[in-house]
């Protein structure tokens, strides 16, 4: 016997030698079988009594181990035979060539045997080699004995298992075995691989496969210009979803995982290039975190072409159901898309069709009026609250929970549901702005439009005319509940006496804002006051000094008279006359700037100017998305508002604003 020693320390040993998938390290052994020109491999399983597996065998009928090779191979960590061969037998590309295979078993078992039959000078013979995981520079290499085979062949047996590894036996153990395996099954479809007793047969379950064009890639400090990728299909489950990792002769070495969101898809991907052999051979492959700057970019651009991949199959898939849909009159949608609002919502629509569809048995099975309704309410839902679809199809549906995460995730990148919700906001706000117009500029409605009831709702529901930024909104308020919610915010005692004009009477406000400003220090405040008046109503000295009065009112309370509350003060009217003019353009200030102090404007707005100020804001975001508002939904949404502020007993038209996600509502208060 001859003991062959691995001139390396046993740390760096097991360094080499260590991986964190177990299928990877089978694998190995199925490599090597397989670069020995074996045309069959088997990888079986001992269980103990338990069920349990007791130890791993793999076995292949390649050309053996012959003591050269053994000495080689053995002794030399890096020096493989495979080294100095680009092609076997038969032109079989070749997987390995750093010798490293051998030593995976670590990862698995405390004790690795070869058992080879190998042939020299035309005679059969065996060679048994044995390694100890304690001990992996050490190879224990047997003298030539009687040969226990009638044809070449090596068994490697791997016993004393480190851990419990039961679930290799498993269906998806075989299948993640599959996805490693069934590009070099299609290239070479004579060989035959066997896992737990059941043949791997990529042709049987692959459902389809893609291979993308091949293109030229600058990374940041390289250019790979061999990159070849392809996407399987399975029909069966896969609990992995990877892209593995190749050299340029088409053979897997390793694999990252996909993060690439495709809902109702099994699928393995495959990225071949010279780039990702350097990677393999510095043992570098398996790291998910590896930050290697052209490596991150490289897989970066692998999942951003899976993504826009799949998204086109979700589309395909889709379509067909969806014609199905249409046929039958359950599709909640009629013709085109009337703009790009609409075409983005019904986007989502159909991939959440698709997958009520997938998953839902009572939907297959339903009659048409019954799908129409959940398809009706699904649209209603996406429409609104497109955030809510999780939701939906878990407790309506009952979506999978590995889909459900797969679908917010899926809404998440492909940013639809962000779209769609700012889509529909920027198109409530435009409708609330028309209908603004034509409350205070339609001659039907300009002299009977009143701010109590009418204008006063359309402002507080829709604070936005007046900035994007208060959280607090009360209309119809006192000024004393003014200034209890201001010392709310503030933190301090609420007033003990009732909050009055100069002359002692006390005055209601049509809209109270509110905000924290962000700064250092936190009591930093800033409030909005809102007067409005009719737009028939043409103000004067009267209505100027009811204003002042009421900045006068509160600004003259001690607890809030400090800088670090900032007061802005409208008045918005129809018109103001010639008597107040010089008061609200005054030199070197803005158009309507009445008063200024260090912490308190008092402003003079038009419909008109408020109205163009808004619509500004607006155009160049309506124009992009096209959004129009016809007479006819104008005057129903007056004539609702109408019939709500006058308690007529008809139907009223929704609202024509929702509050921006994340507003506190709750403080409305009348």
């Amino acid at each position: 016997m001859t003991i062959l020693t691995l001139t390396a320390q046993q740390d760096h040993l097991e360094k080499v030698a260590k991986t964190r998938d177990p299928i990877k390290a089978i694998s190995e052994f199925v490599w090597n079988g397989l670069d020995a020109n074996a045309s069959n491999v088997v990888v079986s399983f001992a269980f103990n009594s338990l069920g349990g597996i007791e130890s791993i065998s793999i076995l292949d009928d390649g050309v053996g181990i012959t003591p050269v090779r053994a000495n080689k191979d053995f002794s030399n960590l890096g020096d493989s035979w495979k080294k100095d061969a680009s092609r076997q037998r038969g032109q079989r590309a070749l997987h390995g060539k750093e010798g490293r295979g051998r030593l995976r078993f670590y990862s698995l078992a405390q004790h690795a045997v070869w058992h080879s039959t190998f042939e020299a000078d035309g005679k059969l013979s065996d060679l048994r080699i044995e390694i100890r995981s304690d001990t992996l520079g050490h190879a224990a290499v047997s003298d030539v004995l009687p040969p226990s085979e009638d044809h070449t062949a090596t068994r490697v047996v791997l016993s004393n298992l480190k851990e419990t590894f039961d679930w290799l036996a498993s269906r998806d153990a075989f299948l993640q075995l599959s996805t490693v395996f069934a590009p070099y099954l299609l290239r070479y479809p004579s060989v035959s691989i066997s896992y737990n007793g059941e043949k791997i047969r990529p042709a049987d379950t692959i459902a389809a496969s893609y291979d993308f064009p091949t293109e030229t890639i600058v990374c940041p400090h390289r250019t790979v210009r061999d990159l070849t990728i392809s996407v399987v299909e399975w029909n069966s489950h896969v609990e992995s979803r990877r892209i593995h990792l190749g050299g340029e002769n088409g053979i897997v070495l390793g694999s990252q995982p996909a993060n690439v969101v495709a809902p109702g898809f099994e699928y393995s991907a495959y990225a071949y290039s010279s780039f990702f052999q350097e990677i393999a051979d510095a043992n570098l492959l398996e790291l998910d975190d590896l930050t290697d700057p052209d490596f991150s970019y490289l897989i970066t651009y692998i999942r951003d072409a899976l993504t826009d991949y799949f998204r086109r199959r979700q589309a395909d898939r889709s379509k067909g159901l969806i014609e199905e849909l249409r046929a039958e009159g359950a599709y909640p949608y009629d013709g085109e898309p009337r703009d790009e609002i609409e075409r983005k919502e019904r986007q989502v629509f159909e991939i959440a069709t698709y997958a009520v569809s997938s998953y839902s048995r009572d939907f297959t099975r339903a009659d048409t009026s019954l799908r129409k309704m959940t398809l009706t309410f699904l649209k209603e839902a996406i429409r609104h609250n497109p955030d809510s679809l999780s939701t939906i199809l878990r407790a309506v549906v009952n979506l999978p929970k590995t889909r459900q995460d797969e679908f917010s995730s899926l809404l998440e990148k492909t940013q639809l549901g962000n779209i769609i919700t700012a889509s529909s906001l920027i198109a409530d706000r435009v409708v609330a702005l028309e209908v603004l117009k034509g409350m205070v500029f339609n001659s039907d409605y300009r002299h009977t439009t009143r701010e109590r009831g009418e204008l006063d709702v359309v402002i507080r529901d829709n604070t936005w005319m007046f900035g994007e930024r208060f959280h607090i909104a009360l209309s119809e308020i006192g000024l004393t509940r003014v200034m209890e919610r201001v010392s709310q915010e503030l933190g301090s005692k609420l007033p003990k006496k009732r909050v009055r004009k100069a002359d002692g009477a006390s005055a209601r406000l049509d809209n109270f804002l509110g905000r924290v400003v962000p700064h250092p220090d936190q009591t930093k405040r800033e409030f909005m006051v809102i007067e409005l008046k009719r737009p028939s109503l043409r103000v004067g000295r009267a209505e100027l000094d009811q204003l002042e009065d009421y900045v006068n009112a509160l600004m003259t309370q001690p607890d809030y008279s400090h800088t670090d509350t900032q007061w802005t003060f409208f008045l918005v009217t129809g018109e103001y006359d010639s008597s107040i003019a010089h008061r609200i353009t005054q030199k070197d200030r803005p158009t309507g700037l009445f008063l200024k102090s260090a912490n308190s404007e008092v402003w003079v707005k038009t419909w008109a100017e408020l109205i163009r100020d808004c619509d500004a804001r607006l155009h160049f975001i309506q124009d992009k998305l096209r959004v129009e508002v016809s007479a006819e939904e104008i005057d129903s949404k007056i004539a609702a508002l109408r019939a709500s502020v006058l308690k007529e007993d008809r139907p009223v038209a929704s609202r024509f604003s929702r509050q921006p996600r994340g507003s506190k509502a709750a403080d409305k208060h009348q």
